[in-house]
């Protein structure tokens, strides 16, 4: 029996290990990256067809290659090693700031809850999801239950190669935070938002638009009139732009249904992670940047909290 799968390092082999790590995913990408843009001036640059073709293929795929395979292999063995190792204090870290996490079916951040938001609707096919957590968060409020995770929604094609065949491709759509709040506020039919795109309808159902132009070209609406007009208030689309400058992010689309008011926003924050600027072979700044991360969540959650039309998003649902 290999009694070593789960052994706990000291400090100083975790620090090691884990910057290995670190420099390995860095290098590829800068090799990948190289790669990429050596490729992308041959096509260019290259005038015979055939020795463009072999330039692009060797230094442009084989580029993204370097990045994907080896650059993506040694980010997956750091964060496995991260939890693995230190997963305990990230529990801890989390509890304590948020009580147990409960992970329920009704907070559930999936893909089959994403197809229901209707983010980008049927432009996606790959749905990541990580960090995913739920919990209580306790501030000037009473309680506000919550659920959030870090998101992406990638469109998955095939395209083809000439004289290689085919490749998949992944193009992101969209990258970020996905909150859901209970908000102690039941509505009768949904109300769903969302950042318009060309395909996207001017007025969904019910030729829906607000008395805010800026509003109108930047999202669509699908609801029953008196809920959206119960909802996008002036307020709450003044208090909209303003949580936008304060997050650092952008609001991609919102969905309020039954009691949970539900938020997709675009941002390089990591919800119960560690930034990629982190030298990861200091574990104490590991440490700091996870605390960090759970912090900025509770702030965050705070001002959806003290929108206009969420008053009674204080109430944790008789969970403690």
């Amino acid at each position: 029996m290999n009694t070593k799968v789960n052994q706990k390092m000291t400090d100083a082999e975790l620090s090691k290990k884990l910057g290995h790590y670190q420099k390995a995913a860095r290098f590829w990408l800068l090799i990948g990256l190289i790669g990429v843009v050596s490729g992308t001036i041959s096509f260019f640059a290259v005038k015979d067809t055939l020795l463009k073709l072999v330039f692009v293929t060797v230094l442009f795929f084989g580029g993204v290659c370097c990045a994907i395979f080896p650059g993506g292999g040694a980010q997956k063995k750091l964060k496995a090693l991260l939890q693995e190792q230190m997963g305990d204090f990230f529990k801890a870290e989390f509890e304590k700031a948020f009580g147990p996490d409960w992970q329920t079916p009704e907070m559930k951040i999936d893909e089959p809850f994403m197809k229901r938001f209707g983010l980008f609707e049927n432009q996606w096919e790959e749905c990541e999801v990580e960090n995913f957590h739920e919990g209580i968060h306790r501030s000037a409020h009473q309680g506000i239950h919550f659920s959030a995770a870090n998101l992406r929604l990638n469109h998955v094609y095939e395209r083809s190669i000439p004289h290689e065949g085919w490749e998949t491709c992944r193009e992101e759509l969209f990258r970020g935070l996905v909150l859901r709040l209970d908000t102690g506020i039941s509505y009768p039919s949904p109300v769903c938002v969302h950042a318009r795109i060309e395909e996207s309808p001017r007025g969904v159902r019910t030729g829906i638009l607000t008395g805010d132009d800026r509003f109108n070209k930047d999202f669509c609406v699908a609801a029953e009139e008196k809920e959206a007009r119960c909802l996008l208030t002036p307020e709450f689309i003044s208090w909209l732009r303003k949580t936008e400058e304060t997050i650092e992010g952008k609001v991609k689309g919102f969905v309020w249904e039954g009691n949970t008011f539900s938020v997709a926003i675009e941002t390089e924050y990591g919800f119960a992670g560690i930034a990629g600027n982190v030298d990861v072979s200091n574990l104490d700044a590991v440490r700091k940047s996870y605390i960090n991360s759970l912090r900025s969540m509770g702030e965050t959650i705070d001002l959806f909290a003290d929108s206009p039309v969420l008053p009674n998003a204080g109430s944790a649902g008789g969970k403690e």
